[in-house]
């Protein structure tokens, strides 16, 4: 069986227990994701099988005037729909020689793991960040300064989203706008975290009402030879994400290289589902 000799080596290897690397790798995969734990899933509904899933896509409804001695006035809507496409299948794979197995340190262990599940993690969150080309609203700023941050704001208001579960995904780079700005270290401006929330991956804070995270997956485009970086507010209802399957960790020997092989699988979709919930905040790298 033509593997290729790529394979991990008594100089790069940990000492892989099926048991404990298992955990390990999906502990390591769900607390790097970022993106995953802000948007509406549905993970269930793809358990079931199949290959799409449609969501309705409601209509509000028109609160009429109800007239004397008159029938009420029934509303019919052309609903919409979106689909999630479930075409996602990443793996990462790795091979370790059983001489590696036994004489690596067993703190490389984590090392590999860790790897593994921030490489499913990472194909997960960058697909979801990539959503700003549905963004509805947004454009380029100056800095991500609190003008920027009050008029994604007000745009997510005007397109009636929620009030809860807003957030904003920001780069590297534009965590260092936001700390640069008095009103964003102010006490004034900035909402309480609540403490008895489990810890969240890349939590910076709150302003405004919007819990701000830090992300090296944020969309990163080239416009004119400049770097352009697509934060994004968003509410919840804005993007959908179901896997399907995973993070699924196996491992096979394989007698032909004494060793086993390790693969770290997941199977997804996602999709947006209201792009007017969703603001696309361009920054200048």
């Amino acid at each position: 069986m033509p593997l290729g000799s790529n394979h991990v080596t008594t100089a790069t290897a940990a000492n892989f227990i099926p048991e404990l690397w298992a955990l390990d790798v999906i502990e390591a995969a769900e607390s790097s994701l970022v993106m995953a734990e802000l948007v509406t899933r549905f993970d269930d509904v793809a358990a079931e099988g199949g290959d799409m899933i449609h969501v309705p896509k409601v209509s509000n409804f028109e609160a009429k005037s109800k007239v004397a001695n008159s029938q009420v006035q029934p509303q019919s809507n052309t609903e919409e729909k979106v689909t999630i496409t479930l075409d996602n299948h990443k793996e990462v794979s790795f091979l370790v020689e059983d001489i590696a197995a036994v004489q690596a340190r067993s703190s490389l262990r984590d090392v590999y793991t860790k790897k593994a599940g921030y490489a499913i993690a990472k194909a997960i969150d960058s697909h979801l960040l990539g959503l700003y080309t549905e963004a509805g609203n947004g454009g380029t700023v100056e800095a991500l300064d609190l003008e920027a941050v009050l008029g994604a704001s007000m745009a997510l208001d005007e397109a009636d989203a929620p009030q809860e579960d807003r957030f904003m995904v920001v780069s590297p780079d534009a965590k260092a706008s936001l700390l640069e700005e008095e009103a964003f270290t102010s006490r004034d401006f900035m909402s309480p975290v609540d403490t008895n929330s489990p810890v969240q991956s890349g939590l910076l804070g709150q302003i405004l009402g919007c819990r701000v995270f830090v992300s090296n997956n944020v969309a990163k485009t080239l416009e004119s030879g400049v770097d352009l970086y697509h934060n994004l507010m968003f509410q919840r209802g804005a993007i959908a994400l179901a896997i399907q399957l995973g993070p699924r960790v196996q491992a096979n020997y394989i007698p032909e290289y004494l060793g086993t092989l390790v693969t770290v699988d997941v199977i997804y979709g996602y999709a947006a589902l209201n792009a007017d919930f969703l603001v696309d905040m361009q920054t200048q790298g």
